[in-house]
Order: C-alpha cells, then sequence, then structure tokens
C-alpha cells in the first residue's frame, strides 16, 4: 500500500478508499505535479515542463535513488534517504555497505516475498480454475485420459501428477531433494 502516515489515523474504509484511489492514480497515464501537489492526465505541467508518470515518480525513482547511493557507497546520502523513507535497520545493518546494506534495506522496506504472494493470491487464478484452462499446455498426451482428467480436476485421487522443478543435491551422494508442483494426486 502506497498511503502517508497519516492515514494510519483514518478507518478502515476511509484507509482502504485512498488505497484504492492512490493505486488508480499509478497505473497508466497519470501524472504528478509536485510543484501544485495534484494529480493530471497531462504529461505536461502548468509551466510547461514534462511530468514522470505517477509510478515512476513515486514508487521507481526513490527505489532508484535508493540502489544508487547504496550501490555507489554515498554513505551520507544512502544514510539520509533511509531517515526519510523511516527504514528502521539493525545495529548490524547500519554497518555493512553495498549489496549486504541493500539486502537489507530492501527486505525491511519493500518486502518482496510479502509483495509478490500478496499480488499473487489477488491476481492469479486458483489452481482449481486454472487447470481447467491450462491442462492442453501442462500436459502432451490424449486430452480425455485419465492423467489429464485429473489435471484438468485438481483431483487428489488421480494419477500422481507433477512437475519437477529444482533438484537440490543432499549431502547423501547420489540423492536429492525434489521440489515441484502436484497438478493431481498425492505425494506420499
Amino acid at each position: 500500500e502506497f498511503a502517508a502516515k497519516g492515514d494510519a489515523q483514518l478507518n478502515p474504509s476511509e484507509r482502504a478508499k485512498k488505497v484504492e484511489d492512490m493505486m488508480k492514480k499509478l497505473w497508466g497515464d497519470r501524472y504528478f505535479d509536485p510543484a501544485t501537489g495534484k494529480f493530471s492526465k497531462s504529461a505536461t505541467g502548468p509551466d510547461g515542463k514534462k511530468l514522470p508518470r505517477t509510478f515512476c515518480q513515486l514508487i521507481l525513482d526513490p527505489i532508484f535513488k535508493v540502489f544508487d547511493a547504496i550501490m555507489t557507497f554515498k554513505k551520507e546520502e544512502a544514510a539520509k534517504l533511509i531517515e526519510k523513507l523511516d527504514i528502521k535497520l539493525d545495529s548490524e545493518d547500519k554497518d555493512k555497505e553495498g549489496k549486504p546494506l541493500l539486502k537489507a534495506v530492501m527486505r525491511r522496506w519493500l518486502p518482496a516475498g510479502d509483495a509478490l504472494l500478496q499480488m499473487i493470491t489477488i491476481h492469479l487464478p486458483s489452481p482449481v480454475t486454472a487447470q481447467k484452462y491450462r491442462c492442453e499446455l501442462l500436459y502432451e498426451g490424449p486430452p480425455d485420459d485419465e492423467a489429464a482428467i485429473g489435471i484438468k480436476n485438481c483431483d487428489p485421487k488421480g494419477p500422481l501428477m507433477m512437475y519437477i522443478s529444482k533438484m537440490v543435491p543432499t549431502s547423501d551422494k547420489g540423492r536429492f531433494y525434489a521440489f515441484g508442483r502436484v497438478f493431481s494426486g498425492l505425494v506420499s
């Protein structure tokens, strides 16, 4: 959510409305003029200056500034940005430089894992829904055999159909852990 700290004091429905309104302004041909504090559909400000898109200005630019300050070892600039963005670092993280500091800052500021998981749950269909129309892409066998039907129905009682995406060696010579996605059946 891209909302000001003051929004935290709003009741949940007001806050949700403000967040929803802001999210609409972040995408497409929307521009923010910092001089007037207003959003516009025009790429040119009242003074004739070209304005960057809202998403670029409010989301990407701060990320790029933090990245640049940390990775080019501009310690004072990085410290000011971290403070301005109210990113709280552990004492051991404050002593880091370069990539380790960038990782610590990004983990605290924009935890990608949480954001990615949230976007996946909001925007992607459930396996039960998706597998009905994706079966032909997932399975090369006949579309009406037991395996295809199991995949389409996401059937735990169907034959085991699994896509192995990664094999990781174990400490036992010649053995691997397999990471995969089960489309039908059960792994036991």
